[in-house]
């Protein structure tokens, strides 16, 4: 375990994507960091951000999860879901083939307009993808129990690349990224060849005879991390004189159990989004001046929209997020809609049932629940809820089971407090096919004084 996985913990839940984990993450790409040495420019320009990349190669596997660093809470879901990539995919082929492209162009996009810290998470989740498809399994489109053993058979102690010198997928973002798909394929193939090898073994339970070959499968994955490390540094631009540079402070108040949670900017009408950090700074660097639309929100605080004016060269704003309603479900009244255009933001759904992020509570805190029904009053709010986890990298033992407390329009609050059993909450909405903001003005969850 790394230095930073020992203070990195993520909070993990029944909905988690999959049981499933291509073991070696860090050690895959802490064997691309080490062949790329401190010269690289990726390297040079990510500074200690760099090493980051051994956890946030962890953050497609968090889909809906909270994602806890020091000082902030974030959810992994901010670096995963954007307009050219709304919904979540599998990480086996051949669905994960379809993540390459949007998650290449938005770590190249990291790069270029956001903090290091920022390129450093989106930067992960497209190595989760890359990494994963390198997987024996994964390529082999093989699941089950013998998927987890055939993946986790390695010693992951022997992911060296010592010697292998990283090579550019090309000069231009789509030469590169043509280079990528031609790599990716190669990978592909000499993985699903050594998964119908050791098929058997794994099968029988000879993990004598499955460990070299998932261990080639794990280096070979090391040396197209490298690769594709190497040509992201070749991406790496600082401002342009004729675009404009946007950096401010938001300001907000924090409600009891909200003090860790960081702040989501995005731009409207665009792709662009960023994360603040713990003091609550933020910058956007390469933007084109003229007028832009910013939506600022963060669990715990209202929502901020600030139009700002940009010129040429640097601009700086300061902000102040309104300090009610005091909610802790981000999105409570369904209104931003960025990530798609007819589904609010922070909402997992389908024609009838819609899925809000997972909560973590501070024990022996109360707090209490509010749907706030519309006409014709009908539906249902489903409070899931399940004893907190330790927090851990990647997996822990045993997954939280959820019990449910159901609130309906004749008992429309709950009131709670948390405890050891009661430390996580998610929201599920029974829509009767509409859509939230047709079954609900709003959903809170707020903190209120223990009684």
């Amino acid at each position: 375990m790394t230095s930073g996985q020992k203070f990195l913990g993520l909070v993990l839940i029944a909905t988690c994507s999959s049981a499933l984990a291509w073991g070696p993450h860090p050690t895959i790409t802490q064997a691309a960091l080490d062949a790329l040495g401190p010269n690289d420019a990726l390297i040079r320009y990510l500074g200690s951000q760099a090493q980051r990349l051994t956890n946030n190669a962890w953050m497609a596997d968090y889909r809906n999860l909270v994602y806890q660093e020091p000082g902030e809470v974030i959810y992994a879901n901010d670096f995963l879901l954007f307009p050219e990539a709304p919904e979540h995919l599998d990480h086996i082929c051949p669905e994960v083939k379809k993540t390459f492209r949007p998650y290449y162009l938005r770590a190249i996009q990291a790069l270029r307009m956001e903090t290091t810290t920022n390129a450093s998470r989106w930067i992960g989740s497209l190595l989760h993808f890359i990494e994963d498809t390198g997987s024996p399994p994964h390529a082999a489109e093989i699941r089950g129990s013998t998927h987890t053993r055939m993946e986790t058979w390695v010693d992951a102690k022997k992911i060296q690349i010592e010697g292998y010198r990283p090579q550019s997928f090309g000069a231009t973002e789509e030469e590169a990224f043509k280079g990528l798909l031609e790599r990716m394929d190669r990978l592909i193939e000499f993985s699903k060849q050594r998964a119908t090898k050791i098929r058997f073994g794994v099968e029988v339970g000879n993990r004598s005879s499955v460990e070299p070959l998932v261990l080639e499968c794990a280096l070979e994955t090391s040396r197209v991390t490298a690769d594709l490390l190497h040509t992201l540094g070749q991406f790496v631009s600082g401002p342009s004189n004729d675009l404009s540079i946007l950096r401010g402070r938001i300001s907000s108040r924090e409600p009891m159990g909200t003090e860790r949670f960081a702040t989501k900017v995005i731009i409207q009408k665009s792709s662009w989004s960023t994360m603040a950090d713990d003091f609550g700074n933020f910058e956007f660097r390469n933007l084109p001046p003229g007028k832009h639309d910013l939506v600022a929100f963060r669990a715990g605080n209202g929502v901020l929209r600030h139009s700002v004016q940009l010129q040429p060269g640097e601009n700086t704003v300061k902000l102040a997020l309104p300090a009610t309603p005091t909610n802790l479900i981000r999105n409570g009244n369904f209104d931003i809609k960025w990530v798609k255009p007819d589904a609010p933001d922070c909402w997992i759904g389908t024609k009838s049932t819609w899925f809000g992020e997972v909560i973590p509570l501070k024990v022996g805190q109360s707090y209490r629940v509010t749907a706030n029904f519309r006409p014709p009053m009908d539906g249902e709010v489903v409070v899931r809820w399940a004893k907190p986890v330790p927090e851990a990298l990647p997996r822990f033992a045993e997954m939280p089971r959820f019990q449910n407390q159901t609130i309906t329009p004749k008992q429309n609050t709950w009131e709670f407090t948390a405890n050891d059993k009661l430390g996580l909450v998610q929201i599920l909405l029974q829509t009767k096919g509409r859509q939230p903001h047709q079954m609900l003005h709003s959903i809170t969850l707020e903190a209120v004084p223990t009684k």
